[in-house]
């Protein structure tokens, strides 16, 4: 997996599920574009810009979607994610080194889980931008 295989993964697990505001920011993301990418031995950040759909807009609202864990060699939660939304629109999206002291050289190394187990928790999630 390359890093933006890896990017588009995370973005297809972290934006799933049928709720109006997953939607939204799904069609967010297809319209978003990145702006910058940033690495280090400990992570990534993706940042984004959203023009002219402020009708995709989440209300104005802030907050994160986090839900989504990596496995690395067999390491449970070894990775972590985190998809920042910034009044009402996606801004960044982070990698960060969790239960490992450095990020994997190569990005099929990660095995993507949902922190709830196979299903994904979306009334759990939607308390975050209720």
């Amino acid at each position: 997996m390359t890093y933006e295989n890896l990017e588009r993964k995370l973005m297809e697990m972290l934006l799933a599920g049928n709720n109006d505001v997953l939607i939204r920011l799904r069609e967010q993301y297809k319209s978003s574009k990145v702006i910058s990418r940033e690495h280090s031995d400990v992570g990534f950040f993706t940042t984004f810009l959203q023009q002219d759909r402020n009708d995709l807009c989440i209300d104005g609202k802030s907050f994160q979607i986090g839900d989504v864990d990596g496995s690395v060699n067999g390491i449970d939660g070894a990775v972590g994610f985190v998809l920042y939304i910034k009044n009402g629109f996606i801004s960044m999206l982070e990698g960060y080194t969790n239960a490992i002291d450095k990020w994997p050289e190569v990005d099929d190394e990660i095995v993507l889980t949902y922190d709830s187990g196979n299903e994904r928790d979306v009334e759990r999630l939607k308390r975050k931008w209720a």
